[in-house]
């Protein structure tokens, strides 16, 4: 014969069940507070990434770590080096040769084709502009130096008798380029972060319109001239590989 069951039996099984509804198994706490504590992060990276101050310096830059001394060690470097006799083998020269202009070539083609306009279509406007306020001088500062290079690895190998139009074409790209990296690029990045402080503020004025404006024209100015520069270099790059190809011999 069963038993039947008791009252206390069968409210200790109504609790259990109950509970099993009311209460949350230790997965699904875990999973919520992972949720929530990831919903704080996003909202906490968000509300950094609103008040960085993009326009101010981290720090003070060095002496030596501006675009004016990295140019005089550059050029002083390359002085040197023109002064001497042979400072390497003929096979050690040309090596260094083909290898700065194959930096030369393809840093002026990747940036100036690829990376540029894939980011300009992909990424919000400012963000692209301030992403680019880091790579341009590096780039200009890469692009010159490998210039450089390129003119004195002729002495390098002890050549006094370089072909005439192909140091012309490398004088020119060499003076488009540090034109570019010291003194266009930062002009148009300036006005650039200029337009920003404006097109950021919570509220704008009549005034701030018109300062936009202006300064959308200047910057446009700017930037056409950087980015005919960067042509003309791009230009004189190519027409130097041709001239370099005639006197190869593989």
């Amino acid at each position: 014969m069963l038993a039947a069951p008791s009252a206390g039996s069968g409210l200790s099984a109504s609790l259990r069940k109950a509970s099993g509804h009311l209460l949350p198994r230790p997965s699904s706490m875990a999973t919520a507070a992972r949720r929530v504590l990831t919903t704080s992060n996003d909202a906490a990276a968000a509300d950094n990434a609103g008040s960085d101050d993009v326009n101010g310096p981290m720090l003070q830059p060095s002496v030596v770590n501006t675009p004016w001394a990295r140019a005089f060690g550059v050029a002083a470097t390359v002085a040197a080096t023109a002064a001497s006799t042979t400072v390497m083998p003929s096979q050690g020269a040309n090596f260094v040769h083909l290898l700065a202009y194959g930096i030369f070539l393809g840093t002026n083609v990747w940036n100036s084709l690829f990376v540029g306009l894939t980011m300009f279509k992909s990424m919000p406007r400012q963000m692209f502009g301030r992403v680019q306020s880091k790579l341009f001088p590096q780039y200009f500062a890469l692009t010159t130096a490998a210039n450089l290079v390129l003119l004195a690895a002729y002495y390098m190998g002890g050549v006094t008798s370089a072909p005439a139009n192909a140091v012309a074409t490398l004088g020119v790209s060499a003076a488009a380029s540090l034109a570019n990296w010291l003194f266009i690029e930062p002009k148009t990045t300036t006005l650039m972060f200029q337009r920003y402080d404006i097109e950021n503020k919570p509220s704008k004025t009549g005034d701030d319109e018109a300062q936009i404006k202006q300064l959308y024209k200047k910057f446009g100015m700017w930037h056409g001239i950087s980015s005919l520069s960067n042509l003309v270099v791009l230009a004189a790059t190519v027409t130097y590989g041709w001239s370099l190809a005639g006197r190869l011999a593989l």
